[in-house]
């Protein structure tokens, strides 16, 4: 008479107590050797496998699954936008300030150029649907783990006069850039969506398809009222908590 296999949720609760006892970054055993281990079947480790992975506890690299190799990333407003916190030790903006907060290396790629700008960007900027903005297309990284994607469009004028048109935007970043100009950032508004990654995102961020992302909407406006920046992050939600705090007088 031949025991019992466990059932697909006890087979989750039983890979998710294996990969609490490792080590950030630690490559599983192949899913036959631990289907043998936890008494499951190879079948059924698959699914919880690609469970976890869809929470982010697993990622997978090449053929392996790997135990999440970075700690949750915590984004603090307005903490993250304050001169001193995204100026710390030369930090290149809030993003780079964060990062290294947490201890890990930041690193990103930065792509300039001009681009029409988007119906809902369009919108906030106060500009007509179309209208040619500077932008900057970003891939963000945590000790080379991609954690998140973003775009910034700017009005051309006012990145031609805060100098935020080439690649590096200096210490500070463009809100710094932005701030020895008329243009000074003054208020900040954050929208935030959660849904799936496109497919596009899925291969920048290295996700499966049925995992989930938060699109963050943040645009930033003068004392006068103008929108200067819109920004639109993607953010792995296993990656990173959304921490907001305001003075309510």
């Amino acid at each position: 008479m031949t025991s019992e296999k466990p059932s697909l949720p006890e087979t989750i609760k039983a890979v998710r107590a294996f990969v609490a006892g490792q080590e950030p970054g630690t490559a599983l055993p192949s899913e036959t050797e631990l289907a043998d281990a936890l008494g499951s079947s190879r079948a059924l480790v698959n699914k919880a496998v690609a469970h976890l992975m869809a929470e982010g506890v697993l990622i997978r690299r090449g053929k392996k699954a790997l135990v999440q190799p970075i700690p949750v990333i915590l984004r603090q407003v307005p903490t993250r936008y304050t001169a001193a916190f995204r100026e710390a030790q030369g930090a290149r903006g809030a993003f780079d300030a964060e990062v290294r907060q947490h201890g890990l290396q930041p690193r990103w790629t930065t792509e300039p150029g001009q681009e029409n700008a988007p119906e809902k960007v369009a919108r906030l900027l106060g500009i007509e649907a179309g209208t040619q903005v500077a932008i900057r297309a970003r891939e963000m990284f945590a000790n080379d783990v991609p954690v998140q994607v973003a775009i910034t469009y700017i009005p051309t004028d006012v990145a031609a006069s805060a100098g935020v048109t080439e690649i590096d935007s200096g210490t500070g970043g463009i809100i710094s850039r932005m701030g020895e100009t008329d243009n000074r950032q003054a208020s900040v508004t954050e929208t935030i969506q959660v849904r799936v990654p496109t497919e596009r995102e899925q291969e920048q961020l290295r996700l499966p398809g049925d995992a989930r992302v938060y699109e963050l909407t943040h645009a930033a406006q003068t004392a006068e009222g103008r929108c200067v920046e819109v920004t639109v992050h993607v953010m792995p939600v296993h990656l990173w908590d959304l921490s907001y705090t305001w003075d309510l007088s």
